[in-house]
């Protein structure tokens, strides 16, 4: 777990709730985000991924790095 990921996970504003393979899932605007627990920035990193809703958010993010349920 990244530094970055331990401050999403801990931020009261985000609201971020815990999702498969130790993902967090949070609304970013109006679409739902999910970062891996090896995630730095979207620069940095490839473990993200964006949906217009939670499962499409997971299912993006399988079909980038390639994680299952």
């Amino acid at each position: 777990m990244t530094p970055e990921f331990e401050q999403l996970k801990n931020d009261p504003d985000l609201e971020a709730v815990s999702g498969p393979n130790g993902t967090l899932i949070f609304l970013d605007g109006s679409s739902y985000c999910i970062v891996g627990p090896e995630f730095v920035s979207v620069e940095e990193s490839d473990c993200y991924s964006f949906g217009d809703t939670r499962e499409q958010a997971f299912a993006n993010y399988v079909a980038k790095t390639g994680e299952r349920k």
